[in-house]
């Protein structure tokens, strides 16, 4: 005879849906735990590539931050002026430059308004030094990393006077302009009336400069002795060379004529421009050595050879 509980219900019967019942608790527990478990691994997941993002964000919000207080002000001290403190230039002018060029530069050509951040800030401080008249080429402009700026030279070098009659009705008498051997005209008030005493005098007939300082002098005659004068410039004082006189007219004759005088009015006649000797004319260097080994006043050096070593 099987036993009853009291629901009227076999026992075994009882004992199984209880089973069942504790089946499903464990299930829905397993399950829930698993879900926590999966949500935690999940959190843990997910948390490193939130601060992935988030580092980087706040990185560029703390960059900004420091930019707007400090970087922008910075950068644009150094670089977005120049100063004139900033500016080299090698090397240093020859003792014949009386002007400062930097500051001469800085004052004329407004580089106080370039930015060091332009990608053509050194060609434009190249054609500033450039247009300076004492500059003969700029060689290189270099960016340093604290925002100096460094200048390489080549300068001009004056090597004659041009003596000129002042074409002005309130001024007497004869002028002079410095050139070098280019026939370029150099700063007048660099030099002081008995410093033009120190250079070979070129003399041509109603020269004039037609070009302001730092351009060609604007006579061809002017250029041609010029050419010699920067020959014959480093033995000035040992040929005691007082002047040069040009002659021939350039509007009927293209061929220039060009004579020597030392300080005691003795003459040489030289010829052609250096470079320009005609047919049969000896190269000025053969002249200047002739000139130089010793020749008598009134001597044609375009007919005096230099006799070859025995």
């Amino acid at each position: 005879m099987h036993g009853f509980l009291v629901t009227g219900r076999p026992l075994s019967e009882s004992t199984s849906e209880s089973n069942r019942v504790r089946r499903r608790q464990r299930t829905v527990a397993e399950d829930a735990s698993g879900r926590s478990k999966l949500g935690l691994i999940a959190s843990l997941v997910a948390a490193p590539a939130i601060w992935s993002i988030a580092w980087p964000a706040l990185l560029l919000l703390s960059g900004y931050a420091a930019w707007q207080w400090w970087g922008a002000e910075h950068v644009a001290t150094k670089y977005y002026g120049v100063d004139v403190s900033a500016i080299t230039v090698s090397p240093p002018p020859p003792d014949f430059v009386r002007g400062n060029i930097v500051e001469s530069v800085y004052r004329d050509t407004g580089m106080e308004t370039l930015s060091l951040l332009d990608r053509q800030a050194c060609a434009k401080v190249g054609a500033a030094f450039g247009s300076h008249p004492w500059v003969q080429r700029v060689m290189s402009v270099r960016k340093q990393s604290n925002g100096a700026l460094e200048v390489r030279l080549a300068y001009r070098e004056p090597v004659a006077m041009v003596d000129v009659i002042s074409r002005h009705p309130e001024l007497d008498g004869v002028g002079c302009f410095a050139v070098d051997g280019a026939g370029v005209l150099l700063p007048p008030s660099d030099f002081s009336e008995s410093e033009t005493l120190d250079f070979i005098h070129i003399q041509a007939r109603g020269a004039y400069p037609t070009g302001g300082i730092g351009t060609p002098f604007g006579d061809a005659r002017i250029a041609a002795a010029a050419k010699l004068a920067e020959l014959l410039h480093p033995f000035r004082n040992e040929l005691d060379l007082h002047s040069i006189g040009v002659y021939g007219d350039l509007r009927t004759n293209p061929i220039v004529q060009l004579e020597l005088a030392t300080q005691d009015k003795d003459l040489f006649f030289w010829g052609s421009p250096p470079g320009e000797e005609v047919h049969g004319e000896p190269p000025a260097k053969m002249k200047l050595d002739t000139l130089l080994g010793g020749v008598s006043a009134g001597s044609d050096l375009r007919r005096i050879y230099v006799s070859a070593p025995q």
